[in-house]
Order: C-alpha cells, then sequence, then structure tokens
C-alpha cells in the first residue's frame, strides 16, 4: 500500500524500514505514531502527527516566515 492508501481503513500500518516496534495508526481519518515497548506492551506511547486524509486533496504554498503562518502578524 502507498501512504495515501492507509488512510482509507482504521488500523496499523507498518513498513519493513520502520524501527522496530513503531507503526502508524490510523483512526478515523487521523494519522498518530505509535510505539510498543516489546511485543507484550499494553500501553504504548501514541504521538498525534496531524495528518489526516484530506489533506492529500489540498493546495500548497511555500512557507517562506513564521509570521506569515499567521492572520494578523503585527
Amino acid at each position: 500500500m502507498k501512504f495515501e492508501e492507509i488512510f482509507n481503513e482504521d488500523g496499523l500500518y507498518s513498513s519493513d524500514d520502520f524501527v522496530e516496534g513503531f507503526c502508524f495508526e490510523i483512526s478515523n481519518g487521523s494519522l498518530f505514531g505509535v510505539q510498543y515497548r516489546c511485543a507484550n506492551d499494553l500501553l504504548p506511547e501514541k504521538d498525534n502527527f496531524h495528518t489526516y486524509k484530506g489533506l492529500f486533496a489540498k493546495d500548497y504554498k511555500k512557507v517562506y516566515t513564521i509570521q506569515s503562518l499567521f492572520k494578523d502578524s503585527d
């Protein structure tokens, strides 16, 4: 599967070159990074990457200054 395709179904996804114990979790169209410490880890570390399926349909522009990320850059 390609990266865009994993957003089509909730679940855990891994790649051969990921570090041991790491995978992506797709939940309700959002992407999380999940790190298990061992094979029996019931409480893995989970980080939200603020990524969701809708990102593949957006138009983007390059960011040249941090101030341009804010509506009111006074």
